[in-house]
């Protein structure tokens, strides 16, 4: 009895022993590998100390001309977030074709670590060429095989540490703890996502930027920016083109920067497409998949003094807000100011052939003169597709009535996009703010559908298809008039167009003739004459006509940019 008590002993401790092994073998090796085209696995480890570290693992290419198939694994310092260790820093890897086994050492600094594995491809477009087509006949197409590819249990990166100094952990643990000292942090960011966070800053401010992205050909698909919150105004953004390259795939950018900020409220904005984001890649990631997004730090203790929780009472309202405008659209509205005003104006669009399809623009309500209108040579990419253009500027306006309109044609306009959206689908359209909070009560508004100018002397307008329309009209001294008139003109003639007589002689004083008039936008056949003209004392009577197409409210195409002033309208001056 007690030789098998005994015997029950030795086979516990041996278990235990056994148990304490395997346990301590987990604790100091950690495995990633392949799990899926477009995923990525994670691990990390700490070092008590510095310490060398054994590598052994399976990368796998199948290009030419290193922009192909493949798989690999790498290391990276949790703190820095630079690679410390790649499988394609190996002078081998990227000349290889198939599978490529690696043994190797190295030498690491006490710290904190993640490992990642990843499979996938490695370009950002097709750049097929004749030399593609040779490889992909002698391998068979090895080159570009299908993406849903089973998982290839034979690709991982193993990394294995001392006992007692590699403590492994999970890979994700220690990214948390570092966002927690972030003022703002928005990271793992997925596809089709637009979020914001703010933050208050009690004076000016030492930050530190952390961002990565998609970019390509200078343009932005997944990109964060920052935005005063009482101006409006981008005080920071992604800017592709001073962009770094954040590895994995070519499209993958990063801005890792410094930058200053005076005391105020601000919003982080971070923006992806619908495509190739965390959890989700159609190219290789970057080497910092993780903090896929925007994270901001304050540099020094004495700078996280100045963070403030976000104050939204800080924030303006517009004076206009036209915005989520769909197709085939025409929108208005109106504002006074009572004193000279400089506004802030956001506005986004659709450009196309070195024209603008969607559009905004502002007029004098009284001269009905274009004061500002946006125009694509003054935009910049709006994100998504490339035609998405946005302008985002500061203007003076003197004192008087101004109407702001929006106008869209019949596609890619909000909710019916018929190509990659912008980042804010929201504000498709056009919104003004005021430049200084303290210019706030310069501005009044007023309903642009019941506007009418005290200098009007005589107006016909709205005109139909097969109408004949007159108006009289006094002048009791000679008068200098604005004529502001819009009609119909193909071929140097005039279809629709007005004209104004002298009641007593019955003749003709001014006539709108194609020559004389400009494009009024939209269609080429919309023309426009807004110019002065001097009439001596008399009664006289105003005449608008038009044929039987393309009139107020039944354009047999694109409408001209002022549509309810289809007509002539006579101004004093």
């Amino acid at each position: 009895m007690q030789t098998h008590k005994l015997c029950s002993k030795i086979s516990f401790l041996i278990m235990l022993l056994f148990t304490v092994s395997e346990i301590s073998a987990q604790q100091n090796e950690i495995t990633v590998k392949d799990i899926g085209w477009g995923e990525v696995d994670v691990a990390g480890f700490t070092l008590s100390e510095n310490a060398k570290i054994k590598i052994s693992g399976t990368g796998e290419s199948h290009n030419r001309h290193n922009d192909g198939e493949t798989a690999y694994g790498w290391i990276l310092n949790s703190d820095t977030r630079k690679v410390v260790w790649s499988m394609r820093g190996d002078e081998d890897f990227d000349d290889h074709r198939g599978t490529i086994d690696l043994r190797t050492e190295i030498d690491l600094d006490k710290g904190n670590y993640e490992v990642y594995y990843a499979s996938g491809d490695n370009y950002f477009d097709d750049g097929y060429d004749f030399g593609d087509l040779v490889e992909d006949i002698l391998t068979l197409g090895s080159r570009h095989r299908h993406h849903d590819r089973e998982i290839n249990n034979d690709l991982y990166l193993t990394v294995d540490g001392p006992s007692g100094i590699f403590t492994s952990n999970n890979g994700t643990d220690y990214v948390e703890k570092k966002i927690k000292d972030a003022v703002v942090s928005i990271i793992r960011t997925r596809d089709d996502r637009n979020i914001e966070k703010g933050f208050t800053l009690s004076r000016t401010t030492n930050l530190r930027i952390y961002t990565i992205g998609e970019a390509r050909n200078n343009s932005s698909f997944d990109a964060g920016w920052i935005t005063d919150v009482k101006t409006h105004k981008r005080v920071w953004s992604m800017d592709a083109k001073w962009a770094d390259y954040a590895g994995g795939g070519k499209k993958n950018v990063m801005v890792n920067e410094k930058i200053t900020l005076p005391a105020g409220s601000y919003m982080v904005h971070y923006v992806t497409d619908d495509s190739h984001a965390y959890g989700e890649w159609n190219v290789m990631p970057p080497n910092d998949p993780q903090f896929w997004g925007i994270t901001i730090w304050a540099v020094s203790k004495d700078d996280y003094a100045n963070v403030k929780p976000f104050d939204e009472n800080d924030i303006t309202k517009p004076v206009v807000e036209i915005i989520r405008v769909r197709d085939d659209e025409n929108l208005s509205k109106g504002f006074s100011l009572t004193e000279p005003t400089d506004l802030r104006i956001l506005c986004l669009g659709e450009a196309g052939h070195g024209d603008m399809a969607d559009y905004g623009w502002i007029i004098n309500a009284d001269t009905r003169k274009t004061v500002w209108q946006m125009e694509e040579f003054n935009t910049e990419h709006a994100g998504g597709a490339e035609k998405n253009r946005m302008t985002d500027e500061v203007i003076h306006l003197n004192k008087g009535n101004y109407i702001a309109y929006y106008s869209t044609d019949d596609s890619h306009a909000y909710r019916d996009w018929n190509s990659s959206p912008p980042f804010e689908p929201e504000q498709w359209g056009i919104t003004i703010w005021v430049a200084n909070e303290k210019d706030a009560k310069n501005v009044k508004t007023f309903a642009e559908d019941d506007y009418k100018s005290k200098n009007v002397i005589a107006q016909i307008v709205r005109v139909r298809d097969d109408e004949y329309l007159r108006k009289s009209f006094t002048l009791d001294k000679e008068t200098k008039i604005r004529v502001y008139a819009i009609g119909e003109g193909t071929r140097h003639d005039m279809a629709d167009f007005g004209w104004i007589e002298n009641n007593n002689s019955r003749k003709t004083v001014w006539e709108m003739t194609y020559r004389m008039t400009e494009n009024a936008g939209g269609a080429r056949k919309n023309r426009m004459f807004n110019g002065t003209i001097v009439l001596p004392k008399g009664n006289y009577t105003l005449f608008y006509e038009t044929d039987d197409s393309h009139s107020y409210r039944d354009w047999n195409d694109d409408p001209p940019r002022d549509p309810d002033m289809y007509g002539i309208t006579l101004y004093n001056d």
